[in-house]
């Protein structure tokens, strides 16, 4: 396999050997993807500060295995300047598709959500809703989503003034009487979510503890880095 000039973003990377780096990508046509890029730690070498993560960027490489070389990068002009809170978050969007995207498995709608929540990072907009989106679109996309208007067990429609349990697998049913209140979440709040309204307070706090359980049995046991910036 050898492939030229793949639009790219940065998503991580780590020192490999003496001067060499592996950086994961991800990329609309090959989805996420794992490089070594030959001699870019070294003093000599100018465009190391090119794969800094949130950089756009065209690359070559090449390899039959999984592990794929580096042969060129270059910038192709677009680069998202991320600060304070909103940096955190681009670092935990990217922790997540490194995570969660499979190796080699072409994600394009998940390249542009990934592109358009970068863009709404920098222009600093509500972050919450930009987080949830992200979260709730890449569960979709990577067939783990769940349907926020009817409940899965009677296929009746989610009712306002209900509340319901949440089944990972299967989505909401109706909360029986001897439900924890902390396991409740109300019918209204996940309506609002299922047409993306997020912009109460309340309906905030109900979508992140959705979206917290959700990715709970895709992440394992293993804390995500990113979440530490916050605390």
């Amino acid at each position: 396999m050898h492939i030229e000039l793949q639009p790219a973003y940065v998503l991580h990377t780590r020192p490999y050997r003496d001067t060499s780096m592996l950086v994961d990508f991800i990329t609309p046509e090959f989805g996420r993807l794992t490089t070594v890029a030959r001699g870019v730690r070294s003093r000599k070498n100018s465009k190391r500060n090119l794969l800094n993560p949130f950089n756009r960027l065209l690359i070559s490489f090449q390899g039959k295995t999984d592990l794929k070389l580096l042969t060129h990068f270059e910038a192709e002009g677009a680069h998202f300047s991320l600060s304070a809170k909103y940096l955190f978050s681009g670092f935990y969007l990217n922790e997540l598709l490194v995570r969660l995207l499979p190796e080699l498995d072409s994600h394009v709608n998940t390249y542009f959500l990934y592109e358009k929540s970068l863009q709404a990072l920098t222009e600093q907009k509500d972050l919450e809703p930009i987080l949830r989106h992200f979260e709730l679109e890449l569960l979709s996309e990577l067939g783990y989503g769940i349907d926020f208007t009817c409940d899965s067990k009677t296929g009746e429609s989610v009712a306002t003034d209900s509340t319901y349990c949440l089944d990972t697998q299967a989505g909401f049913y109706l909360a029986p009487a001897e439900a924890a209140f902390n396991t409740r979440f109300p019918g209204q709040h996940i309506c609002c979510i299922a047409q993306r309204e997020l912009s109460d307070t309340d309906v905030k706090l109900t979508a992140k503890r959705i979206t917290r359980n959700l990715l709970k049995p895709l992440l394992g046991n293993k804390p995500l880095m990113s979440r530490e910036l916050f605390n």
